[in-house]
């Protein structure tokens, strides 16, 4: 029994020791994997002779749980090709890339200045990916070949990534149009549009407010500019062509655009002579005409009223909506007749009128000015007679005295 105690003790020990907390020193740390990817999108890529250079995409992918900084170099080119890597239209050396994220950069290559056209061929590109944190590098590669087969590309092209927008005819639109240069030199860009009559348009570069005619694009580059139209005058719902065409020495493109107007959505209420007081006597309807006309270049689909009286009151439209009133169309004529109570006091009171149609609305106030009714004049002659009566006899009978 003794010697199980003895052995006993010492594993109860170890065992305390390793349930024990560690040293903050002891804590185990582990490093995160430092891990990525990089590699040309396309292991082969054919041109015509006519192409002026070649873009190659590359994708690095950062598959580590930290995020890092990736430098690249192009190892491998043909012998006079002159080579730089870019994202978005700028020439870079490396990117950083958060954990777990991709980047896609661009290798455009450039044949020697003196050759008018590529020669025919097979060309292998080499690039290295370099994490800056590890050290730790990737390389790709990829074969350009250059064949007569292949259809040279324009030499200069237009795009969009929205072609069709649409608005209420007073606002303003902007398109964004990107431009790309596929000639062999830099090349001055000549723009124009076609827009509809009475409608006004400029030209701006991107991120400036300025406005241009022509721009200058590098070779083998792209760059972006705004076009900005301004609708006609109240011009009516329906779609709007433009045509934009860029031009250089070499040749010409265009891109179609479209806007969509829904026209403009105005409403004004009105009375005859714009008169906005009536006069009626307690308890007794009182009518007039408003008159609702449609000044927008859309067509408003149903207008409705809405009246703000006095509690007891009553004002009521003869038709309660109007349907479909046309832009330029004959006004609406609705009557409208205001009820006051029965117990209402001698005086004026204010009535409001709201008339809404489709993201346009017209607001009337009146004055309504309540009257004693013919009963009570009556009845207050009759008053002032008794009165005067009284007071004839009283003077007469004090008089005898």
């Amino acid at each position: 029994m003794a010697d199980a105690r003895k052995k006993l003790i010492p594993l109860l020990f170890l065992f305390a020791l390793a349930l024990s907390p560690r040293p903050l020193g002891a804590q185990l740390t582990v490093t995160p994997p430092d891990t990525f990817e990089a590699a040309f999108t396309y292991p082969g890529q054919t041109l015509a002779p006519e192409d002026a250079q070649a873009e190659l995409e590359i994708v690095i992918r950062n598959t580590g749980l930290r995020g890092d900084t990736f430098l690249i170099e192009v190892t491998r080119a043909p012998a006079g090709w002159t080579t730089d890597i870019s994202r978005y239209n700028s020439v870079v050396t490396g990117v950083f890339i958060a954990a777990e994220e991709n980047s896609t950069l661009t290798l455009s290559a450039y044949p020697p200045d003196d050759t008018d056209a590529l020669p025919e061929g097979a060309y292998e590109f080499g690039i290295k990916v370099t994490a800056e944190r590890t050290g730790k590098s990737v390389e790709s590669s990829t074969v350009l070949t250059v064949s007569a087969g292949k259809a040279a590309k324009e030499p200069i092209t237009l795009s969009t990534s929205y072609p069709e927008i649409g608005g209420p005819s007073d606002g303003r639109f902007a398109f964004s149009v990107d431009i790309k240069n596929n000639g062999p030199d830099e090349a001055k860009v000549n723009l124009a549009a076609e827009v509809p009559e009475g409608w006004e348009h400029s030209f701006k570069p991107g991120y400036e407010d300025k406005q241009i005619s022509s721009i200058q694009v590098p070779k083998g580059q792209s760059r972006s500019v705004n076009l900005d139209l301004t609708p006609a005058y109240k011009a009516g719902a329906g779609s709007y062509p433009v045509k934009v065409t860029a031009a250089t020495p070499e040749g010409e493109a265009s891109v179609q655009l479209t806007v969509n107007l829904t026209g403009t959505f105005q409403l004004r209420a009105a009375t005859a002579n714009d008169l906005l007081s009536v006069s009626t006597e307690v308890g007794k309807p009182v009518s007039l005409n408003l008159y609702v006309i449609n000044e927008g270049s859309a067509p408003q689909r149903e207008v409705s009223f809405l009246a703000v009286n006095p509690n007891d009151w009553e004002v009521a439209f003869e038709p309660e909506t109007v349907q479909n009133l046309e832009p330029g169309s004959v006004p609406a004529t609705v009557k409208m007749t205001i009820t006051p109570s029965a117990s209402a006091l001698v005086g004026d009171y204010g009535v409001g009128v709201s008339v809404s149609g489709e993201k346009s609305q017209s607001n009337l106030d009146f004055r309504v000015t309540v009257k004693a009714g013919s009963g009570w004049a009556w009845v207050g002659g009759i008053i002032i007679v008794v009165v005067v009566a009284l007071l004839a006899w009283t003077f007469r009978k004090l008089g005898r005295r």
